[in-house]
């Protein structure tokens, strides 16, 4: 498929779409800074009566804290309207009874969404190696905590040598649970350089470790069933918004939801044909329903003011 859209096409989108899930970065934002067009089509479909969520393999806020983001830019929002992957990936823990401690390669947001559940976990800040330690000499003494029975890798500007070499030895236990909050390869930012994403962290872990994690983001299903649940969603007349195809266009594929690429983040159209023409199952489920240059051209087509 993948038409662009078009006035028929968003009618249909209006009768048949009761719930619209937006990724954030790269579809309703860059930054901090508003992509044009997408404030104004938020907000109408929220007065036509339509469910917006805002989902996102961002690890680095709390729902709270991404619903106060929302919020600052203009976009209406409730925390039980977020889905994060530090809220998400807290949660799995917590509804399978999770007893041990955690090891976490992460951030304090990712901490806090643990100790909202109660979950006790090590780890996070910086671990630096010791620069009077060369080579091999920087595993002496190194011990491993028998508490420790699950190994969560989110998004770490501190990750280091010591915490790679820690996270993949307890990941390679067998009684050892291995979550990664996402596996994305890179930020969606408007800059001269390339900012390595998440998945550069959860590779780091997961080579040496020799194992792959259960990945609590886009595209496994995990943040849908989550959401679908308290809200009881049909995913037939669900919609996912991204800008992501491998991320956000798979996990709605993977859940039977229509989908809608912007192209104002990361995936192209020149991606989408490569995917089509690919002939391998996987990238099938990275082809979108429809496509948009931005939200906005949806806002307009239903008839909103936009500028």
């Amino acid at each position: 498929m993948c038409d662009e859209i078009s006035p028929n096409i968003a009618k249909e989108i209006s009768n048949n779409v009761d719930n619209f899930l937006f990724d954030c970065d790269g579809v309703l934002w860059n930054a901090n800074e508003v992509i044009p067009g997408s404030l104004e089509t938020v907000k109408g479909l929220k007065a036509l009566g339509k469910r917006v969520f805002y989902i996102t393999n961002n690890s680095t806020k709390t729902r709270a804290e991404y619903a106060e983001k929302c919020v600052k830019l203009g976009f209406p929002a409730s925390e039980e309207e977020i889905v994060c992957t530090s809220y998400i990936s807290a949660l799995y823990l917590h509804n399978m009874n999770f007893q041990g401690k955690i090891y976490v390669v992460g951030n304090p947001s990712m901490g806090e969404e643990l100790d909202r559940f109660g979950l006790k976990h090590t780890g996070i800040g910086p671990d630096p190696p010791d620069d009077n330690q060369a080579g091999l000499q920087v595993v002496s003494g190194l011990t491993l905590d028998p508490e420790i029975k699950c190994v969560l890798v989110g998004f770490d500007k501190y990750i280091s040598y010591p915490k790679m070499m820690k996270a993949a030895s307890y990941a390679r236990q067998k009684d050892c649970i291995f979550l990664a909050t996402n596996e994305d390869t890179h930020l969606p930012m408007d800059v001269p350089f390339v900012i390595p994403g998440t998945g550069t962290i959860v590779a780091s872990v997961k080579v040496p470790a020799r194992r792959e994690p259960l990945v609590m983001g886009k595209p496994e299903t995990n943040m849908f069933r989550c959401l679908q649940k308290a809200h009881n969603l049909d995913p037939a007349r669900c919609m996912m918004v991204g800008d992501r195809c491998n991320t956000d266009i798979s996990m709605a594929t993977n859940c039977g939801m229509q989908s809608l690429l912007v192209l104002t983040g990361v995936s192209t159209l020149s991606d989408v044909e490569t995917y089509k023409a690919s002939g391998d199952p996987t990238q099938a489920t990275y082809v979108p329903t429809y496509y948009a240059n931005k939200l906005g051209q949806l806002g307009k087509l239903l008839g909103f003011s936009i500028p």
